[in-house]
């Protein structure tokens, strides 16, 4: 049980990572999202940043999921 919780832990450690990866980015490169809308590439860049801690996520569940199978 310990390592299902370290595992979800780890997925929501790596959604909070990457969203906040995703506001540095914004910060740096001087785009401000009040003033005019996110184009298709800092969509994109926040699917990559933000994606693998969900991919983690649904690991997490469907691995879950198989344990309460059983």
């Amino acid at each position: 049980m310990t390592s299902s919780r370290k595992d979800l832990f780890f997925a929501l450690a790596m959604i909070v990572a990457g969203t906040a990866a995703f506001f540095l980015f914004l910060y740096l490169a001087g785009i401000d999202p009040d003033e005019q809308s996110l184009g298709v590439m800092e969509w994109v860049i926040g699917g990559i940043l933000i994606g693998p801690g969900f991919g983690c996520l649904l690991r997490w569940s469907s691995k879950r999921g198989k344990m309460k199978d059983r």
